[in-house]
């Protein structure tokens, strides 16, 4: 061990000086090398401990759906760029905290800024590769984030740790890296330099001398028994992350690859190009996108199913159901849904950069403002807005809607995914019910029933819903979203009773009307007024409880089939 001790003595980042010792240039190295040879299958080395314990983990890293398609040299430019947003994310962290604990004794030893640190590079090539204002334009899956949080946790609480990140990061990118910068250069046609500096690593002139030389400085860092397990399981960590983040690109590859594929068929249509142009790229999700029980859309149904299917199986919506709808009706249900939208949207907006809002705001495809304020200026006319008429429950719907795009933006993630997934879904059906009852054709009166943004609603549920589960999520958050959901299909039972209320109380004020009517033209005959009884007939013909039954009715079925 003489000789690794005289090594340490030269102290972090000078490896190029130990290389060239002007005494013993040759015989230095060579007595280095000897070193690690011989403790190389030593159980006691670290290097190798993390090497055994990462086996598998390595093994399922390299056979990612990802990793597999780019050593087949599958690389687009979209692929590549989407990959160095994430690496960036990462290096990012790591540096900043491989820098702030540099002095820590477990991290001194492999602190090689001058020769390792990648994150000026990936800054370059982001650079030349999405302009200047790229730092606008990066997109990580929330896996990523993940992976950068533990780190800056670890940077905090255990130093330590980040000789594992560390070691199995720099040493994959000298090793297995080079590869991928030879096939990334090949396939995207790349000459030079430009766009491929996070390959390069002029500091280091013989990459297997230097990850001898980092083993080495690893091997030497003096660990109780604790810390070394702790350290072999953050290797393990560090594995699983990046397990997790070509996963999650590769979904997110799907995602571009369904765009590419989408571009190519609009360019046959150059004015629906213009109409919708590259936005409407978000709708083209994988359909074999699968959700797992963590996911945030999964656990939304699972704590309404109850509510959904008190919703479902009211008196109103089945009776919607069968079509019973009149124009009285319908015109009263987009009143109501004009005040829920108008608050909702407003609070999108208000908080669309929210980093809880902001993968869910698709305002040129989902917003319904605009089509709800043509559909009532048709059927009510200009002054449309002085007619607006909606039950209570409406406006405490629309209170709680401004009170948490105050109080708690990430809770209108709730709303949104019940009502704009809803009108993907029921909302359809209510529109067919609507035209086929009141005889519209065309989009007059039924523009809310329209989406030209969205060219298929089964992918872009699948798209809204991947981002949905993107979302950074505390525990606390994650519940609180969670309850959101449930008091949202609960505010919309709310108006189902108030209405069925006011339904009760015209029914009741109906037949008084009638009865003071039959009175007033028979008023000798005091036998039959004593027991006249409402014929049914008369009940179901009346205009004003049809009309407060099919808004209930409409009201129901809008909320009720949601997402399916």
């Amino acid at each position: 061990m003489e000789c690794r001790k005289k090594k340490l003595k030269k102290g972090p980042g000078d490896w190029k000086t130990y290389l060239t010792d002007q005494k013993q240039p040759t015989s230095q190295m060579e007595a280095d090398m000897k070193v690690t040879e011989k403790v190389k299958g030593t159980d006691s080395d670290l290097s190798e401990q993390i090497k055994a314990v990462t086996k598998d983990s390595h093994v399922r890293a390299e056979n990612t759906e990802l990793m597999l398609s780019y050593q087949r040299g599958h690389i687009t430019l979209p692929q590549y760029k989407l990959l160095l947003c994430s690496l960036y994310e990462i290096y990012t962290a790591l540096e900043e905290e491989l820098d702030r604990n540099s002095s820590h004794p477990g991290v001194a030893p492999i602190y090689f800024p001058q020769e390792l640190a990648r994150q000026e590079a990936l800054e370059n090539d982001l650079e030349f590769l999405l302009g200047q204002d790229w730092k606008e334009k990066l997109t990580v899956p929330s896996s990523t984030h993940k992976y950068a949080q533990r780190l800056r946790q670890i940077g905090k609480e255990n130093p330590i740790f980040l000789v594992a990140h560390a070691y199995t990061r720099y040493l994959g990118d000298l090793s297995g890296g080079q590869v991928l910068g030879r096939i990334t250069q090949k396939s995207l046609g790349l000459s030079g330099e430009e766009g491929l500096s996070f390959f390069s690593f002029p500091g280091v002139t013989s990459p297997n001398r230097f990850k001898q030389l980092y083993r080495s400085r690893m091997n030497s860092v003096d660990l109780t028994e604790e810390e070394r397990e702790g350290v072999l399981q953050e290797a393990v960590r560090a594995f699983e992350f990046n397990i997790q983040v070509f996963d999650d690109l590769q979904k997110m590859l799907r995602v571009t690859e369904a765009a590419t594929d989408w571009r190519h068929r609009q360019a046959q249509h150059a004015s629906r190009d213009a109409a919708h142009g590259a936005e409407t790229v978000k709708n083209r999700l994988s359909e074999k996108a699968q959700m797992s029980s963590s996911d945030l859309s999964e656990q939304i149904k699972a704590v309404t199913k109850d509510s959904h299917v008190r919703a479902e199986n009211t008196e109103l919506m089945l009776s919607y159901q069968r079509g019973h709808i009149t124009l009285p009706q319908y015109k009263l249900l987009l009143c109501s849904l004009y005040e829920i939208y108008r608050a909702l949207e407003k609070e999108l907006d208000r908080n669309s950069s929210h980093p809880g809002v902001a993968p869910i705001y698709f305002p040129q495809e989902l917003a319904r403002l605009e089509t709800l304020e043509r559909d009532l200026e048709f059927l009510l006319g200009k002054n449309w807005r002085e007619r607006i008429a909606v039950p209570a429950a409406t406006h405490r719907y629309t209170q709680r809607l401004r009170q948490i795009s105050k109080e708690n933006p990430i809770f209108l993630l709730a709303h949104a995914y019940t009502r704009y997934l809803g009108d993907l879904s029921g909302g359809q059906v209510l529109g067919r019910i609507t035209q086929k009852s009141l005889g519209l054709s065309g989009e007059e009166g039924l523009s809310f029933f329209s989406f030209p943004g969205v060219t298929s609603p089964n992918r872009f549920k699948q798209l809204y819903r991947s981002r949905m589960n993107s979302v950074e999520l505390t525990e606390e958050e994650r519940e609180g979203v969670l309850q959101e959901a449930v008091r949202a299909f609960e505010f919309n039972i709310q108006v189902f009773d108030d209405l069925q209320k006011m339904l009760t109380v015209m029914e009741e004020t109906d037949i008084r009307q009638r009865r003071a009517t039959h009175k007033s033209t028979s008023p000798g005959d005091q036998s039959v007024a004593r027991t006249f009884q409402l014929p049914t007939s008369l009940v179901s013909a009346s205009p004003v409880m049809r009309l407060v039954l099919g808004v209930c009715i409409a009201l129901a079925v809008a909320v009720g089939m949601y997402a399916r």
